[in-house]
């Protein structure tokens, strides 16, 4: 009897962990307990998302029912009292921030507008949740926004100030992510954004190295790559105008100036003035280090206990069984490390054209690095732990030779360059 009681006890508590189990894994529930650790942080506009996914997917889920009244009133009680404070904001551009929190109300209202009804799971009271329609509060906040920066962008046009100018166009470009033709903003951002284009020239960087091309044409390389991949990126050439290299080449080779790099500052900024250049870029390629291929090896011995053998015994019932037998295999193992590296070092400068003073000096490193493990082994294949087997099974792998070692630098030079420059131009 005792004996049928734990067995009924033992089921009633199967079930029980079973149905909790469900609702604990189950995603409605999920959900549920990502919006609580939301609304715990008053990231009221996240839980409220994650209450509307819980409850389209179980609208009886009690505990998604009752927060989600709360944390709907509290994500609008937080943008309206936002709005309060921006509409009192003397800041001209208050009106970027209104938008946001108007569209954030918008977003809310719409995520509960399309669950079911919602009743308080005890009172079956039917769960108000308001629904306030924001489209004209946010189509009177753009249109301010807008114009805020439609004036922002007009003041800065009237400079002739190519940094001005930018900064225009920038404007008149804000103004259209509010208001999609708005006024003549298009017209006027392409004029400002013409006039605030930064024309820039970039020199073949000198050598001094003291390689004699060993690894080739390395400062050659740098500047292509770097060139090309600020030529690719839209957002970096849209006040960013680099000379092509046939133009610079030709005015090299008028000036008897020769195609080697090795052109000063001074007479880069002649060419410079020449080619109607804003600014300059010219560097130098100080230092190639590659480090040699080297290839260095430990030696050391796993054991594992493994089945090595069966064998019959009887049990104390008479029948006959099987054991297995265990026993300590080896396997002597070579573990190599293969290594090399390339390292290019050097500077650049940015210089004014017009005015001789220069806009920026950094120096820059490339960086190459090569690593390869492998092991090789005698013995036992079944000592092996899982690591050592994988590095057995993937054999010997040869390093890049130094042309490549080096190459693979200059990218990595050139591709921290261009990043640079990127920002730069923007």
């Amino acid at each position: 009897m005792i004996s049928s009681m734990r067995n009924r006890i033992l089921g009633i508590l199967v079930v029980i962990l079973s149905l909790t189990s469900c609702a604990f894994f189950s995603e409605y529930a999920k959900l549920e307990r990502r919006a609580s650790e939301a609304y715990a942080r008053a990231d009221y506009d996240t839980a409220v998302f994650m209450l509307a996914r819980s409850l389209q997917i179980n609208q009886d889920y009690e505990k998604s029912q009752l927060l989600m009244a709360d944390a709907y009133l509290m994500a609008n009680r937080v943008h309206n009292n936002r709005i309060t404070s921006l509409e009192k904001s003397s800041d001209p551009f208050r009106y970027d921030d209104l938008t946001h929190e108007y569209k954030s109300l918008i977003n809310l209202a719409e995520a509960v507008s399309i669950l079911p009804p919602i009743r308080h799971p005890k009172t079956a009271i039917l769960l108000e949740l308001p629904i306030i329609d924001y489209s004209l509060n946010l189509q009177n906040a753009s249109q301010q926004a807008a114009e805020s920066h439609y004036l922002a962008g007009e003041e800065l046009s009237r400079s002739e100030d190519i940094s001005k100018q930018k900064a225009a166009a920038k404007e008149f470009k804000r103004a259209l992510q509010f208001v999609p033709d708005y006024k003549d903003a298009s017209i006027r951002y392409e004029t400002t954004r013409e006039a605030g284009i930064k024309r820039m020239a970039v020199f073949p960087f000198e050598d001094l190295t003291g390689k004699k091309k060993k690894y080739g044409a390395v400062e050659a390389l740098v500047v292509d790559q770097m060139v090309t991949a600020v030529m690719k990126d839209p957002s970096a050439t849209e006040f960013l105008e680099l000379i092509a290299r046939d133009q610079l080449d030709r005015v090299l080779e008028e000036q008897k100036l020769g195609l080697s790099g090795l052109v000063n500052e001074e007479t880069a900024m002649e060419v410079g003035a020449i080619l109607g250049v804003h600014e300059i870029i010219t560097g130098k390629i100080t230092q190639i280090i590659y480090t040699p291929v080297q290839t260095v090896n430990r030696a050391y011995t796993q054991t594992k206990k493994v089945v090595v053998d069966t064998e019959k015994y009887k049990d104390k019932d008479g029948k006959t069984k099987t054991r297995k037998i265990y026993g300590d295999v080896e396997a002597r193992i070579k573990h190599f490390t293969r290594t090399t590296k390339a390292v290019i070092k050097g500077s650049y400068r940015i210089v004014d054209v017009r005015t001789a003073k220069l806009v920026r000096s950094e120096a820059f490193e490339g960086n190459s690095d090569f690593q390869t493990e492998w092991v090789v082994y005698k013995g036992d294949g079944r000592a092996l732990s899982r690591t050592t087997s994988r590095l057995a099974k993937k054999g010997e792998t040869l390093a890049p030779v130094a042309d490549e070692m080096v190459s693979r630098a200059a990218t990595d030079l050139a591709n921290s360059l261009s990043a640079t420059l990127k920002m730069y131009a923007r």
